[in-house]
């Protein structure tokens, strides 16, 4: 009969342990049907501009834009996908990129550093480019525990490929870099 009794205990113990906790809030972008405590992507779009310091052009041009970005919050490093479009007189800038950071701070707020690699097309006072732009940046990033969050990035880009000029027919081409400074919001 004890027996019994310590089996039946045993089994009731291990059927509430199993029981899922329907009580327990979920918070952030968690998926509740992984329990890995993995987060879905958060999807964004932003706004800002891009200056080039060192031009074809001789200049400082700048242009105004914006684009869409998916971020992945690993909770240790983020990662995003990101496609750029910034315009104005004379400047283009058109790139896809990767990139990686690392958020210093746990919680809701965290201010965060990293880079990337962009692809893309850019014209800075000259006839254009396509090529790499590898990017460092920093950036804060506030709502990672609710369902909208805010993301305001400063990065650095510098184009791998030289923009050259047709009125300068001996030029050997200018690599274009500068800050680009967006603000972004994603659910």
């Amino acid at each position: 009969m004890r027996l019994l009794i310590a089996l039946a205990l045993v089994l009731c113990a291990e059927s509430t342990a199993a029981a899922p906790d329907f009580d327990r809030p979920v918070t952030g972008r968690q998926d509740p049907s992984r329990e890995s405590g993995a987060r879905l992507p958060w999807l964004g779009l932003r706004l800002g501009g891009a200056t080039a310091v060192s031009s074809a052009g001789g200049n400082d041009p700048s242009a105004g834009g914006g684009g869409a970005y998916a971020l992945f919050d690993a909770r240790d490093f983020l990662a995003d996908l990101s496609a750029d479009v910034f315009v104005g007189e004379g400047v283009r800038f058109l790139a896809l990129g990767l990139g990686a950071y690392y958020p210093f701070l746990p919680g809701n707020v965290s201010p965060y550093l990293g880079g990337g690699l962009k692809v893309g097309w850019t014209r800075f006072g000259g006839d254009g480019v396509f090529g790499m732009l590898p990017f460092a940046a920093g950036g804060v990033v506030v709502g990672r525990e609710g369902y909208v969050q805010l993301r305001a990035e400063l990065s650095w880009f510098v184009a791998t490929s030289r923009e050259k000029r047709a009125d300068r027919p001996g030029d050997p081409g200018t690599r274009a870099n500068g800050p680009l400074a967006t603000l972004g919001l994603a659910f």
